[in-house]
């Protein structure tokens, strides 16, 4: 489970805060689902030492991200804490939101949640999810 405390390891504020609630919420949620399904296993990645995947010791956490920090866009959705990125060295959580995957970027299973992910191709050894919905809408796109 993802907690808020792995989450924010930097200054944050309480509408931050009010987001991430949401978000882990919505994720924990979906990667139960995945376990109970024998589809997912959690894992704990070495290097944040939880089960958001990342960098150690540095601005590449794919958990809360504050502006000034130099690792993904700058208008990236973990700015505003509406995205984590799930450690999933196998990509086995990707493989599984895979066989919900429909046309034009549908996938039932995100939608049931209200996440939408980046696209694996764009996320090996993690799962970027998030409540933010991109500009195409797509539940699956590419960053």
């Amino acid at each position: 489970m993802i907690t808020t405390e792995q989450y924010f390891r930097k200054p944050h504020s309480s509408g931050q805060a009010a987001a991430a609630l949401d978000l882990l919420n919505r994720v924990n949620a979906l990667v139960d689902e995945a376990v109970e399904q024998g589809a997912f296993e959690r894992e704990i990645d070495p290097d944040t030492g939880s089960e958001i995947g990342g960098s150690a010791g540095g601005d590449g956490d794919g958990g809360f991200r504050t502006p000034g920090t130099r690792t993904g866009a700058p208008r990236s959705s973990h700015r505003a804490a509406l995205a984590v990125d799930a450690y999933d060295p196998k990509d086995r959580l990707d493989t599984w939101l895979d066989t919900f995957e429909g046309p034009n970027g549908t996938n039932t299973k995100l939608e049931s949640h209200g996440l939408y992910r980046e696209h694996p191709s764009a996320t090996p050894r993690w799962c970027h999810l998030s409540t933010q919905a991109p500009a195409s809408g797509k539940r699956t796109y590419y960053p």
